[in-house]
């Protein structure tokens, strides 16, 4: 099992009280983070740390350091962009664009009875 050393830990620490936005936060006490996780990682407070900013100097810290590239590899996978989208709406049947029918639905008329398992009052 994967243990992130305690130097890295550090680096993840300064990196995110680095980040942080607010000056005062209640679930974190002020410093950036959570806790640690079984694998000595850092868990950071989402109320006052910018993740998209943290993420990214996370992903420069890795990439200067062989040991880590192959555990936090998925980090520098880019996801494919769906291009498709636009294809889909095409392809649509064009019967499913129809309303239904306002004749199909029974209206709700006030002080109708109740079926099935109401209770008598």
């Amino acid at each position: 099992m994967f243990k992130l050393d305690d130097k890295h830990l550090a680096a993840a620490q300064e990196i995110a009280l680095k980040h942080r936005r607010k000056k005062s936060c209640g679930d974190c006490y002020d410093r950036g983070w959570i806790g640690v996780t079984d694998q000595n990682l850092l868990v950071l407070c989402t109320h006052c740390v910018d993740m998209e900013a943290a993420m990214e100097d996370w992903k420069a810290y890795v990439s200067g350091h062989e040991d880590l590239k192959e555990h936090f590899g998925e980090l520098f996978e880019e996801k494919k962009v769906e291009s498709e989208e636009g294809e889909e709406h095409a392809k649509l049947n064009p019967h499913e664009h129809k309303k239904t029918h306002p004749h199909a639905t029974q209206p709700f008329v006030p002080g109708q009875k109740r079926t099935g398992l109401a209770k008598k009052i």
